[in-house]
């Protein structure tokens, strides 16, 4: 069966890679800027660039990106600076990443969405560090390393949000990626929501359609500041007609043996789905829908911790 998932790939030649790092990281030794009290600045900065810079292809893919319906695009080639150590406290100096936050947060405008920071995760900062924090060890979350992270949304707890509501009080849309260093060569892997959808029997689709489930909230998440979404459908129809879906192995349950039955089900067949495995490199930029993308990274052995594999996370919608 042929795979579902509607991926843009696009790369920056190298000529356009070096001068749109020598504009922006000319605009941005200006001042100080800090990507939580200067997003705003730092993506007109960075679209600013993008626009004068990338070739129209990819211009016009990533204008269109959401509008189209696409699950992911990735970007590579990207400009990339001078990184400090890898963060793995989970928290940098944003003021010394201000090319890599020009870069990110442009590439965000650029896809005509909004970056934006949940106050129930990562002391509600706008970009998350994605790397090895031993104060995570042995938990599934984007701190973690020694254990796999296994198919899942972000944020499945969290209810779906109607269109032009406040992104803050639901799941988010899409994921951003920023990659600064992955000498480990760990993969993220993505799957279409669609791809396990066909594989699903009628009755086990409209078991998971059903209000019989119960999604907590993922380990990321501080403390227990929010409860778990009770009596909700693991899959949906969104008003846009297309499926989308909540879901962490470790948190979501079915509260019915039906429920259980179905959540057994697709959970098999979450176990041979076609996937992307994306190896980022630095200066690697990747979005996709997490509604309808589901994705996961197994466990892995990182770095010393000034080496260590670095993603930098950005909501958006």
């Amino acid at each position: 069966m042929t795979s579902l998932l509607q991926f843009a790939r696009y790369r920056v030649e190298d000529s356009a890679r070096d001068l749109l790092r020598k504009e922006i990281s000319a605009r941005v030794s200006e001042t100080s800027l800090d990507s939580d009290l200067d997003d705003a600045i730092l993506g007109g900065i960075g679209a600013y660039a993008l626009r004068r810079h990338l070739p129209g292809d990819i211009l016009q893919g990533s204008q269109v990106f959401t509008a189209a319906g696409s699950h992911a695009l990735l970007l590579s080639n990207l400009p990339t600076q001078d990184f400090p150590a890898t963060p793995v406290s989970g928290f940098a100096d944003e003021s010394e990443l201000a090319v890599t936050n020009a870069i990110h947060l442009g590439m965000i405008r650029l896809l005509g969405c909004t970056p934006f920071a949940v106050s129930y995760e990562n002391d509600g900062r706008l970009i998350r560090n994605v790397v090895p924090n031993p104060a995570a060890s042995g938990t599934t979350s984007s701190w973690g390393a020694d254990s796999e992270f296994f198919w899942h949304s972000d944020n499945p707890h969290q209810p779906f949000g109607p269109p032009g509501s406040d992104p803050r009080l639901y799941a988010p849309p899409y994921l951003t990626f920023f990659a600064i260093r992955n000498e480990e060569r760990i993969p993220t892997e993505v799957a279409a929501l669609d791809d396990v959808v066909v594989r699903l029997d009628e009755e086990t689709q409209t078991v998971l359609r059903a209000p019989e489930f119960e999604v907590g909230a993922p380990d990321s998440n501080d403390g227990d500041t929010i409860g778990p979404l009770v009596k909700t459908p693991v899959l949906e129809t969104g008003p846009d007609g297309r499926h989308r879906a909540r879901y962490d192995r470790g948190t979501t349950v079915g509260l019915t043996p039906a429920a259980q039955q179905a959540l057994e089900r697709w959970r098999e067949v979450l176990l041979d789905i076609p996937a992307a495995d994306l190896v980022l490199r630095p200066g690697d930029f990747m979005i996709f829908d997490n509604l309808r993308v589901l994705h996961r990274r197994k466990a892995f052995t990182p770095h010393p911790n000034t080496t260590a594999r670095w993603l930098r996370r950005c909501y958006a919608a």
